[in-house]
C-alpha cells in the first residue's frame, strides 16, 4: 500500500462501515459508543450538536481538520490510538482504539486497578504531549480522560477536539469537569502546561483515595471555593510522604510552583 494510500485509509472512515453496538459513555463532546469496523473492536466517539452542523463556520471546521491531522500523528504507548474519523456530518466521529477495562473513573473502586501505575501511565503521556512543538495541552484531564487496556495500562484521550468541546458547554457546566480544573483556568485566566499538571495532582489524588474530589458540592460550589477559599481535596495522613509531596505540589496555586511532568516522572521512579 502506498503511503497515499495509508493516509487515506487513517483519515477518512466510511460511517455505514462501523458497526455500533452499546453507549459505553459521553461528554461534552456527544456520545461513545463500543463498536466494530472492519472486524476490529474500536470506540466511535459520534460528536453531537453545533458540531455536526453541515454549515459549521469555516474556522471551526478548519480546526476540527487541524485536530484530527494532531490526533493522527500521535504515537505513544500511553495515548489512546487514533484509528480514523468521519468526516461527513450528520455522521461526524472519531474513531480510536478501543479500551478493554473503560476508564480510570469507572474502575476507581476496582480493586484491581493499580493506582500508581495508572499514574506513571498518565504521566508519561502526557510529558509525551508536553514535549510536542508547540506542546500540546490537554485542557480537560481527569479520570475520565485516561482509558485502560486489558493490563490496566493508561491511555490519555480526548486532547483534541478542544473549539468543539468549548463550544458544546460552559466553564461551570455541570459535566463533572470543574473539579479539575486549575485556579487560573476557573478565573479565566491564560494558562499554559502547568493547567495540565494542577489536573493530575487532582487524578493522582482520586487514585490514592478512590473518591470522587469535592464530593457533595456541586460546579459552581467547588470552582468558589478553589478560587475564594483556595480550597483544595484533603491528602489522607496516611499518604505516604513522598506521594503527599508530590500531590501538594501538583496543586499549587501558582501556576510557575508546580513540577513538569518530566520532574512528576522522576518522583514517581523514586516512590517504586
Amino acid at each position: 500500500m502506498s503511503s497515499d494510500s495509508a493516509t487515506s485509509l487513517q483519515s477518512s472512515i466510511n460511517f455505514e462501515e462501523l458497526q455500533l453496538q452499546e453507549i459505553i459513555g459521553g461528554g461534552g463532546f456527544g456520545q461513545v459508543w463500543k463498536a466494530t469496523w472492519r472486524g476490529t473492536p474500536v470506540a466511535v466517539k459520534v460528536l453531537t450538536g453545533s458540531a455536526q452542523n453541515a454549515h459549521i463556520p469555516k474556522a471551526v471546521s478548519e480546526e476540527f481538520k487541524a485536530e484530527i491531522n494532531l490526533l493522527k500523528g500521535m504515537r505513544h504507548p500511553n495515548i489512546c490510538l487514533y484509528m480514523g474519523a468521519c468526516l461527513t456530518p450528520p455522521n461526524r466521529a472519531i474513531i480510536t482504539e478501543l479500551a478493554a477495562n473503560g476508564s480510570a473513573w469507572d474502575s476507581l473502586r476496582l480493586p484491581l486497578m493499580p493506582p500508581y501505575r495508572v499514574s506513571c501511565g498518565a504521566a508519561r503521556g502526557m510529558a509525551y504531549l508536553h514535549s510536542g512543538n508547540p506542546p500540546v495541552l490537554h485542557r480537560d484531564l481527569k479520570s475520565a480522560n485516561l482509558l485502560l487496556d486489558e493490563s490496566y495500562t493508561a491511555k490519555v484521550c480526548d486532547f483534541g477536539l478542544s473549539r468543539l468541546k468549548a463550544q458544546a458547554r460552559s466553564m461551570t457546566a455541570n459535566c463533572g469537569t470543574v473539579q479539575w480544573m486549575a485556579p487560573e483556568v476557573l478565573a479565566n485566566r491564560s494558562y499554559d502546561e502547568k493547567a495540565d499538571i494542577y489536573s493530575f495532582g487532582i487524578i493522582v489524588w482520586e487514585l490514592l483515595t478512590r473518591e470522587c474530589p469535592y464530593e457533595g458540592m456541586t460546579a459552581i460550589q467547588c470552582a468558589l471555593a478553589v478560587l475564594n477559599r483556595d480550597k483544595r481535596p484533603e491528602i489522607p495522613k496516611w499518604c505516604p510522604p513522598q506521594l503527599h509531596a508530590l500531590i501538594k505540589s501538583c496543586i499549587k496555586t501558582e501556576p510557575s510552583e508546580r513540577p513538569s511532568f518530566p520532574q512528576i516522572i522522576l518522583a514517581l521512579d523514586a516512590i517504586e
